[in-house]
């Protein structure tokens, strides 16, 4: 191993030094207590980062209140769609202020990875966090709905950055063994802001307005700025992963080293330089192609008021350009990206690939649920928003009791295989309950069957992050950034598609069922409200009520089946994960001194 001198060990970190250095000075020295932390208070706050136990607190709390913030914003805006509708006389838009966050969020989700490698864990937090509080601002003075969905998209830019960092940031800072419990954590408090955005965001809309939802955020994300800044002084990684060795193609790239071979310490420009900007651009522009295609298919209608159709150009000609921009992007990220990312041999590999698959298949499940059991309850049961709303509470509970528990039992067992497997079959179990209901079935049922999902769903979330994470440490590539961004970017998609994809089932069977069953001259006018506005259903003729609802059930029933195909899915791809051992405490001290030894 390389000696350091005494001048170099008193240096503090900064975002270009190594995260689990043994030599270099550590976060500890900012503590009230310049002494290192007691391997005791180490083991007690599962830190690998040389923090003490205060700092370590105070960076877990830095980045919990962000993920609060970010959910919190997620479900208030739902309850605010009809009155900003109403406010910019514009109704017919509302969807696209959850379309354009979600796209948003998709395109941009994979690109931190790669740029939380070259400027740092930090600053890429900091980076997502200002363009979400920006979105925010601009939603809170936005002149006119088009303004209002572009502030969204601004700020699902941001979000989606936010969620990958912290994820990454995390793995930074805590072992393998209770990774998984602090997933567990940081999901509660995402359960937590997500069960409050929607009330507090309606009383506030009442009360004030619905500027002042968004503007009373603004002060709070800018506190939670200074926290992240002051606290969460966390290096780019603990071994940043090898450029690959540039052909004469790239040879204008910047480099970190002298002509004589002596290291150049990398600056904004450099980092700049090395960011993937085709890779970025091309990835982003092939998933708001498809989400696009998807969007308009499902949730837009034509000026005269008929639906598209997967004939008309607009949306064949957005699936043609995203099948185009996606084999371009594999091109640039094969053949010309020198640091891309999503780097193509993370997806050769079993595991990787098996999360990747996972990853999107139990999150279109998991959507779709949620998307439609309020559809169930209030068409099929023509129950009130409150009953269904009631109904998803089994669910969003035992998401949060789910990650704990089986974060638990990774740390107590060291183990995630067969915790993953049991946890992908408890969806699987939900969606053969789900496929049971109709008009018809009982109560106990439609609150029984959603609960068994909801625990499996977080198990899974825990299980595939952390098998994840041990298969690129065990590789000693440092893909764990890039790995946590490409997981993220698979369920962005799942979430947006489990929606669409569901969406479009139940208005084509429904389109069906209606035409066959509705006839005479009111027909279209009325099929047509049915489909476009489905609080009427209550207030229809009992011979048009009684169609609507049997339609409705019937589309329901095959979604329903759709999602026990896709579960299984699930459930066969997790079991081609491979059970690695987590690396201890001992490995990666050992991983690092010889790190060490190859400077």
């Amino acid at each position: 191993m390389t000696s350091r001198s005494a001048t170099d060990d008193d240096r503090p970190p900064t975002e270009q030094t190594q995260l689990l250095g043994t030599s270099q000075p550590t976060l500890a020295s900012y503590s009230t207590s310049h002494s290192s932390p007691s391997k005791s208070q180490l083991r007690e706050h599962h830190n690998i980062a040389g923090l003490s136990a205060g700092r370590f607190r105070l960076v877990c709390l830095s980045l919990w209140c962000t993920t609060f913030l970010v959910a919190f914003d997620s479900t208030l805006v739902s309850t605010l769609i009809s009155d900003i509708g109403s406010a910019f006389n514009a109704s017919t838009l509302v969807s696209w202020l959850g379309t354009s966050y979600l796209l948003s969020v998709c395109c941009f989700t994979p690109i931190y990875g790669r740029l939380s490698d070259l400027i740092g864990r930090r600053n890429a937090h900091l980076t997502g966090l200002t363009l979400f509080t920006l979105g925010t601002v601009g939603c809170a003075i936005a002149p006119s709905m088009y303004a209002l969905i572009g502030a969204r998209f601004l700020a699902g830019a941001g979000g989606g950055g936010v969620a990958s960092v912290g994820a990454i940031l995390m793995t930074d800072l805590v072992d393998l063994r209770h990774r998984g419990l602090y997933q567990g954590y940081t999901n509660l408090l995402f359960g937590l802001g997500a069960g409050l955005g929607g009330p507090v965001g309606g009383w506030m809309s009442e009360k004030f307005g619905w500027r002042w939802a968004f503007g009373t955020q603004v002060p709070l994300l800018m506190i939670n700025g200074l926290l992240i800044y002051t606290f969460v002084v966390i290096p780019t990684s603990a071994r940043p992963p090898p450029p690959p060795p540039p052909p004469s193609s790239r040879s204008d790239l910047p480099t970190t080293a002298t002509e004589e071979g002596t290291p150049r310490k990398p600056n904004w420009r450099t980092n700049l330089a090395r960011i993937d900007y085709l890779g970025s651009i091309t990835l982003a522009l092939a998933v708001a192609s498809l989400l696009l295609s998807m969007s308009i298919k499902t949730s837009t209608t034509k000026s005269d008021g008929s639906d598209y159709t997967f004939k008309d150009p607009l949306i064949w000609g957005l699936l043609l350009s995203s099948a185009i921009l996606t084999i371009i992007f594999l091109l640039v990220e094969e053949y010309y990206s020198p640091e891309p990312i999503l780097p193509l041999k993370l997806l050769t590999r079993r595991t990787p690939v098996a999360i990747a698959i996972s990853s999107f298949t139990m999150v279109t499940v998991q959507f779709s649920i949620l998307y439609n059991i309020p559809l169930y309850f209030t068409i099929v049961k023509l129950r009130s928003s409150s009953v269904a709303g009631a109904h998803l509470l089994p669910n969003s509970i035992l998401i949060g009791a789910g990650s704990l528990f089986v974060g638990w039992l990774m740390r107590r067992t060291g183990k995630y295989w067969w915790l993953g497997v049991i946890c992908s079959l408890c969806i699987v179990v939900t969606s053969i309950g789900m496929c049971f209901w109709n008009k018809d079935s009982p109560n106990w049922l439609t609150w029984i069957a959603q609960c068994p999902g909801g625990f499996g769903y977080a198990g899974v979330l825990t299980t595939s992050l952390v098998a994840l994470m041990t298969h690129v440490q065990r590789a000693g590539k440092g893909e764990t950034a890039v790995a946590t961004s490409m997981t993220y970017l698979f369920r962005s998609i799942g979430q947006v598609l489990g929606v669409a994809i569901t969406a479009a089932i139940v208005q084509s069977v429904v389109l069906k069922d209606l035409t066959r069953a509705i006839t005479g001259p009111e027909a279209k006018e009325i099929i047509y409200t049915i489909r476009h506005s489905t609080s009427s259903i209550r207030t229809l003729p009992a011979k048009y009520q009684l169609p609507a609802v049997d339609a409705y059930d019937h589309a329901l029933r095959l979604v329903w089946r759709f999602n026990l195909v896709v579960s299984i899915v699930t459930v066969l791809a997790l079991m081609i994960v491979e059970e690695e051992e987590m690396p201890g405490r001992e490995e990666l001290k050992a991983q690092r001194e010889q790190a060490e030894e190859q400077e």
